[in-house]
């Protein structure tokens, strides 16, 4: 397949140096937007070597990124990362447990090559902030590298990608077991033919952002930089690329939590102005929940009726079944206006808030998957834990929560064929990418 055939690439990836382990657990680290400050201790604690020190690094915004520019050189230098000497593909296995299943995903690192303004072949389904576009821009400035993936989704209707990514068989390369228990594994794959293959599978795409949109946005920008700095570089440029891992979106391995929400800071009025929406946009029931602490059983939830919008709301030993009506969904309603999760914000939340002087928290407690204590005032903030969930109402620290379904990955990609955009912290894919198995040179060396 010609190059203008294709738009995923092998490439020369940059990975821990294995001759004396091929055990990474000590070395990788979570991405950076779900590593807390006691994470960050912890896996700085592990080793000196841990990707924590260049993914997220210590110290003042004004020396940190400086911190990264100079590990990332001299770990190359002293070989505890190598960079490989030809184009590979590099497939990684993840094996993890979700409520009480072991489950296996596999997925392809490659480069994809960004984007102009005028091609979709990357189609995304969520907004970004500023602020962590800034922060990775900084970043990959520094470090002239991508430090950690674009976890992306191909449709792959016929399975083509899902026979070849388990057609890879042997001992890997180098493998991992992180905190939460989940075993990564890592295949180099350089035979010619499966390289071909691979990219053929995946041909013209389009390829779905599932985990990342932060990441994509800030390596186009670094691009157009590089590119306006750097007219005469090589079209196979690194800058002119982004380091990503494609799943087939028919593997039973990608798993969306749902991201429930919690409400502290609000007053007997909004919960009276709750309550009304409740009875007027849902049909609903109730459960008392005689044990405090019990937790959160939401197989209900799972047992509805899909495009039927259907929440939890729980408070004070209460816990509401909602199902709404015909009237919570706008006539016409567009893809992501039938989503659950913008059912709830349209017709419950924002009117509970409504002059309640309402804020909203960007931070989500992912990496223990449970929710902190709130602060005052009227605050919504995430979890992905239902059992801590209900236990943060009951000790107090919340007034109410709301239990979601997760989202499907066939919603995920109908908002983004839609060119729609879910509200925030619309899915949590699990497990995430972890940094450190495969950077990719974003310089202007060629891949």
């Amino acid at each position: 397949m010609a190059d203008a055939e294709r738009i995923l690439h092998p490439f020369r990836g940059i990975r821990y140096g294995t001759n004396e382990s091929p055990d990474l657990s000590k070395l990788i680290a979570p991405p950076y937007d779900v590593i807390s400050e006691e994470k960050q201790a912890e896996l700085n604690a592990r080793s000196e070597h841990n990707f924590v020190r260049i993914e997220l690094p210590q110290g003042a915004t004004e020396t940190r990124y400086a911190q990264a520019a100079a590990l990332l050189p001299q770990w190359l230098s002293e070989g505890v990362l190598a960079r490989e000497a030809d184009p590979a593909f590099y497939l990684l296995e993840q094996e993890f447990t979700v409520e009480s299943r072991r489950w296996r995903r596999r997925g392809v690192f490659g480069l994809v090559r960004l984007p102009e303004e005028e091609e979709s072949y990357v189609l995304s389904h969520e907004g970004t902030l500023p602020e962590p576009k800034a922060d990775r821009l900084l970043l990959m400035r520094a470090c002239r590298a991508m430090t950690s993936p674009i976890m992306l989704m191909a449709e792959d209707g016929d399975g083509a990608l899902m026979r070849l990514l388990a057609g890879v068989t042997g001992e890997p390369g180098a493998a991992a077991r992180d905190s939460d228990g989940t075993v990564h594994k890592l295949w180099v794959v350089r035979d010619s033919a499966m390289v071909a293959a691979l990219s053929g599978a995946i041909g013209l795409g389009p390829l779905y952002i599932a985990d990342g949109h932060h990441r994509f946005e800030t390596a186009s920008a670094y691009r157009d930089e590089m590119c306006r700095a750097r007219p005469a570089a090589s079209p196979d440029a690194g800058y002119n690329y982004a380091l990503v891992l494609v799943n087939s979106a028919q593997d039973e391995g990608l798993r969306i939590f749902p991201t429930h929400r919690l409400i502290s800071g609000l007053d007997e009025t909004a919960w009276e102005r709750l309550r009304e929406c409740m009875g007027r946009h849902f049909e609903v029931s109730t459960e008392l929940v005689d044990e405090v602490g019990r937790g959160a059983d939401l197989s209900w939830l799972e047992g509805t009726t899909p495009g039927r919008p259907v929440f939890g709301v729980y408070r004070d030993s209460q816990l509401y079944h909602l199902a709404a009506k015909d009237s919570a969904v706008p006539a016409g309603a567009g893809v992501v206006d039938r989503l659950d999760v913008s059912v709830l914000h349209r017709r419950l939340i924002e009117p509970m808030r409504a002059g309640a002087g309402g804020s909203s928290s960007g931070r989500i407690s992912h990496d223990s998957h449970a929710a902190g204590r709130a602060e005052p005032g009227a605050r919504l903030t995430y979890t992905t834990d239902a059992r801590e969930a209900m236990a943060a109402v009951d000790r107090g620290d919340y007034d109410l929560a709301f239990f979601l379904r997760p989202t499907r990955v066939s919603e995920v990609m109908a908002a983004a064929r839609a060119g729609e955009r879910m509200p925030g912290k619309s899915t949590y894919f699990y497990p995430k990418i972890p940094a450190g198995l495969v950077v990719s040179d974003a310089s202007e060396e060629p891949i």
